[in-house]
């Protein structure tokens, strides 16, 4: 909550950093922060990546805009990769970017990096709403007064689309046989 009151309170200062720029914030693991395994908590990578987006949407002008013209973002999908554990008390940084959009969603990237080493790798990709309805990244560029062209999207992402659908082809497929315990 504190820092959805700091960021409101700082979101109308110019932007330090341009839209698709890197944008890192330096955190350390406390005692609060582990699990039963004595590294963090895989619920509080979430938290700390929704953090990590809304500083990046602060300094980069993005939250103001979006306020203004009263639109706002949800994650629709997200898939992390843990590559190394946490410790307590151990520094670790986020780095936060937007790789680009495309006709439905814009797709943000987040590092976990402790001693320039990867820890957690996420890829997440947003829906933009305006009065409670999806909206394209493209209109949600017009209504932000942003008007940026996309970045081509890395070749990853692009992999993890087709994931994606064939999971939701397979949930259109599901006749029940999928539930536990029916085989």
């Amino acid at each position: 909550m504190l820092e959805l009151i700091s960021a409101a309170r700082r979101r109308r200062r110019p932007p330090t950093h341009e839209l698709f720029d890197v944008v890192s914030q330096n955190f350390r693991v406390g005692l609060l922060d582990i699990d039963i395994n004595l590294h963090l908590n895989n619920g509080k990578y979430v938290k700390i990546m929704d953090r990590c987006r809304l500083e990046h949407g602060v300094v980069t002008g993005l939250l103001d805009r979006m306020i203004k013209a009263r639109t706002h973002t949800i994650v629709a999908n997200t898939e992390i990769a843990y590559i190394r554990e946490l410790r307590p008390y151990q520094r670790f940084q986020v780095h936060t970017r937007i790789l680009g959009w495309d006709d439905k969603y814009t797709y943000y990237d987040q590092r976990f990096e402790s001693q320039r080493k990867l820890h957690t790798h996420a890829l997440l990709r947003l829906a933009h709403l305006y009065g409670g309805k999806p909206i394209s990244p493209q209109a949600f560029q017009e209504m932000t007064g942003l008007n940026r062209r996309s970045p081509v999207l890395p070749d990853y992402v692009q992999d993890w689309k087709n994931l994606l659908q064939s999971k939701r082809r397979l949930t259109e497929q599901d006749d029940g046989s999928l539930a536990l315990g029916s085989r």
